[in-house]
C-alpha cells in the first residue's frame, strides 16, 4: 500500500514539474515575442520616417487606414514623386502598415 502511495506520489510531482516547465516557456516566448515586435516597430518606424523625409509626420502616415493595393499605389505615387524606395523595402512597408493594428 506504501508503495502504491509513493509511486502516485512521484508521478504527481514529476506531472507538476512538466506542466511548471510547459507553462513558464509560454510566458518567456510571449515576453521575446513582444520584445521582437517593438524592435521590428522601431525599425519600420525609422524607415518610414525616412523614406517619407520632409513630406509627411510619421503619425500622419500612421493615421491612414488603407489596404495593401491601396499603399502600394501610394507608394508607387511616392516614388514617381522622387522617393527612393527599393521594392524589398515598399513590400516589408506595406505589410507593416497593413498588419501593425492587428497585432493589438
Amino acid at each position: 500500500m506504501k508503495k502504491t502511495f509513493f509511486a502516485f506520489l512521484a508521478v504527481g510531482l514529476v506531472a507538476i514539474l512538466v506542466l511548471g516547465a510547459c507553462s513558464s516557456g509560454g510566458e518567456t516566448k510571449v515576453a521575446q515575442d513582444t520584445q521582437a515586435a517593438g524592435k521590428e516597430d522601431a525599425e519600420m518606424e525609422a524607415l518610414i520616417t525616412e523614406k517619407i523625409h520632409d513630406k509627411h509626420t510619421l503619425e500622419f502616415v500612421l493615421q491612414q487606414e488603407k489596404t495593401a493595393a491601396e499603399w502600394s499605389e501610394t507608394i508607387d505615387k511616392m516614388i514617381q514623386n522622387g522617393a527612393k524606395i527599393n521594392p524589398e523595402e515598399k513590400t516589408l512597408i506595406i505589410e507593416w502598415l497593413v498588419n501593425r493594428n492587428k497585432k493589438i
